[in-house]
């Protein structure tokens, strides 16, 4: 069998789709199934760091969608493709068997969060690609059943399989832990890099509404209000759509804006934080809060969408349009040390049971047994 998989998203820096490719590449290398792979890249102008093993065929640089799909059919044939994965979208022809992963419906559920464009062509597109896949993926229930609450499918056809973290995503080593000072060291200058410094409350993801930044904001200010100190906050990612005039208002109380954070680079992000707020109002799997349990961290994120079921029992779930919750969860962990203790322990085991390699194999066990 011959997999083709879509990562041209690889090296464009754009969050969660490009980590669930690169996520899926770097479980298909530990796994090393008994499959041909092989992976369509972009010149981002980015090194990919992509595994060896699988042979890649790079296409250039991006071109407009409709092009770029078209380009997509005429590779998959050429390449003699039995099975061809890929984010959201599909070719319009496709020669091969394929798999759609579909990660979230927010576009469909919450339209409000987007240009009005881009909601548009991510519902009609991903419409498209799903009713013409063998298989849909998904990283969570949650997901699986807003698929089939948007696009009536058969319930058979839309997987779950949930997502992974990276293996790069962890707390100290005990041999490091025996250095513990030269590790704290090594971590900070990486993030003076960045020009962060000190202790610090993190936020990450792309700024934009769905993110519920503006609320994680004004629990901030209300903290900087009614306590005699605040750490700092920085919020990773990259602005996106409506976002200036938030980015005016977090610059004024002193959020810190480092911009785009490189994937090798948040494990010293989320280690050397006091703690992750992921405060979102949506989420397909939400990637962040399992990295950051992972790495031993501290978390609040929302008790809507997927993140109950992703995070369990092993972080603080709080209502997301509620602002005293979240300031009020944010307060208990700057003051609870044995809280974040507990939660440190309790975030690492219930990480480690989502890992790439687990997703890989879901992945070619559903490819497999449909031949």
């Amino acid at each position: 069998m011959h997999l083709v998989i879509n990562a041209t998203e690889v090296g464009r820096g754009r969050g969660g789709n490009e980590q669930y490719i690169m996520g899926l590449i770097e479980g298909l290398a530990q796994l090393k199934p008994d499959i041909q792979v092989s992976l369509l890249t972009c010149d981002w102008g980015v090194p990919l760091n992509l595994p060896s093993i699988f042979p890649q065929v790079c296409l250039g640089p991006y071109r407009r969608l409709p092009f770029f799909l078209w380009q997509q059919t005429r590779v998959l044939r050429r390449l003699g493709a039995d099975w061809y994965l890929a984010n959201f979208f599909m070719p319009p022809i496709l020669p091969c068997q394929s798999a759609v992963a579909v990660h979230d419906m927010s576009f469909a559920a919450h339209p409000e969060y987007f240009p009005r464009t881009i909601a548009w062509y991510m519902y009609g597109l991903t419409c498209r690609a799903v009713r013409q896949a063998r298989w849909v993926l998904t990283g969570s229930e949650f997901s699986r059943q807003e698929i089939l609450r948007f696009y009536k499918l058969t319930p058979e056809k839309v997987i779950l399989i949930y997502d992974g973290v990276s293996a790069i995503f962890r707390p100290f080593t005990e041999a490091e832990q025996e250095a513990p000072d030269a590790c704290v060291r090594a971590d900070r200058a990486r993030l003076a890099e960045y020009g962060v410094d000190g202790d610090y409350i993190f936020a990450l993801g792309n700024i934009h509404p769905r993110k519920n930044l503006g609320r994680l904001l004004d629990a901030y200010v209300s903290l900087q209000q009614h306590r005699n100190s605040m750490p700092p906050m920085v919020w990773g990612g990259t602005p996106r759509w409506e976002s200036h005039s938030l980015l005016a208002r977090a610059r004024e109380a002193g959020v810190f804006l480092p911009g785009f954070i490189a994937q090798e680079d948040l494990p010293c992000f989320y280690r050397q934080a006091i703690m992750l707020v992921y405060p979102s109002l949506y989420e397909g799997f939400g990637l962040p809060p399992v990295e950051a349990m992972a790495c031993g961290t501290p978390v609040i994120t929302s008790k809507v969408s997927s993140l109950p079921e992703v995070v369990g029992e092993a972080a603080l779930t709080v209502d997301p349009f509620n602002t005293d919750e979240i300031a009020h969860a944010m307060a208990r962990l700057l003051d609870d040390s044995a809280l974040r203790a507990h939660l440190r322990t309790a975030g690492i085991a219930r990480a480690a049971q989502f890992t790439w390699r687990r997703t890989a194999e879901g992945v070619i066990t559903q490819l497999m047994a449909a031949g």
